[in-house]
């Protein structure tokens, strides 16, 4: 059985994802959900869960080499950006089904001995092969806004095909430690045009395996349906017309023309 002393969770919900901007207008909702892991509780949760493991296949598993580094281990680059050693970190992430995983973002939240948000590292991947992860720290911080924790940083990555022009992130957390509800909105504004928002809220509950088996029949193949559901909006884009363009070998953001702010002919 799932052990009592674990605070690693499971978190069911609903992902927004909605666009605005001259070329289209789309706004789609869908079920989603994500494990909400102890970082120092892996090997426990390994030991403890059959339908989970880490480092070994399983209905659901967790592999350090699907992160960049092939690590989960951030203390180097906490150090390398003059981040503080967090007391507790949480890594918001979709979990391998079946052998496979795409992540379109993973969270790693640090809390300090409070209980505190104090730093977020967002590991952004994009569906050509890119990868980056984001450092969020005092230097990026914004002003908290009714309790949410928020950061700021310059779009480093290409993501979308659709959207280019220099841009920036915005994270915003309401996602307190002891908390049973989590919600991370992510917003891209190029120039003054908030172009793109998405937002997850979900329910948390604890990661055992009643919780896992009910995911598998509700969520069924949950990472096949996150690649797919990315190719279907991408092919309606496509079919409305939206300019389309694929990245360098890089990966850098395509900065100009920037395509999002021209009016449509």
């Amino acid at each position: 059985m799932h052990s009592r002393s674990t605070s690693s969770q499971l978190a069911a919900g609903t992902l927004l994802h909605a666009r605005r901007d001259n070329h289209a207008r789309r706004t789609f909702r869908y079920p989603v959900y994500m494990a909400d892991l102890d970082l120092a509780e892996l090997p426990a949760l390994d030991r403890s869960l059959r339908l989970f493991s880490y480092r070994r296949r399983n209905l659901y598993s967790l592999d350090d080499r699907d992160y960049e580094g092939g690590t989960l281990d951030l203390a180097e680059l906490r150090a390398a950006n003059g981040l503080p050693v967090p007391a507790t970190t949480r890594l918001i992430t979709n979990l391998k089904t079946l052998g496979y995983v795409f992540n379109p973002v993973s969270f790693f939240l640090d809390y300090d001995v409070r209980g505190a948000l104090t730093s977020v590292i967002a590991e952004v991947n994009n569906t050509y092969g890119g990868r980056r992860r984001y450092v969020l720290g005092p230097a990026q911080r914004l002003p908290d806004v009714r309790g949410r924790v928020g950061f700021r940083h310059v779009r480093e990555l290409f993501v979308s095909p659709f959207l280019h022009g220099d841009a920036d992130y915005e994270f915003w957390f309401d996602a307190p430690l002891a908390g049973d509800r989590i919600a991370i909105s992510m917003h891209v504004d190029v120039g003054d045009n908030r172009a793109f928002i998405a937002r997850f809220d979900a329910a948390l509950r604890p990661l055992t395996d009643r919780a896992l088996a009910g995911a598998a029949l509700r969520y069924p193949l949950m990472t096949l349906q996150v690649i797919s559901l990315i190719h279907l909006e991408a092919l309606a884009l496509r079919l409305r017309g939206v300019p389309y363009r694929r990245p360098d070998r890089d990966h850098r953001p395509i900065t100009s023309p920037p395509a999002i702010l021209s009016r449509p002919p």
